[in-house]
């Protein structure tokens, strides 16, 4: 059980979290396209 106090920080948590996830992501296909682009030439 999360105490009612705690939930302003946790609801910032998670849109920290869900960002950080986010930015790995982006970057993950980023990466991924880049890679494919160096081993095509």
């Amino acid at each position: 059980m999360i105490p009612l106090d705690r939930v302003p920080y946790f609801r910032s948590d998670l849109r920290r979290i869900a960002i950080t996830a986010g930015l790995m992501f982006v970057l993950l296909i980023a990466g991924s396209i880049a890679l494919r682009g160096l081993l095509q030439a």
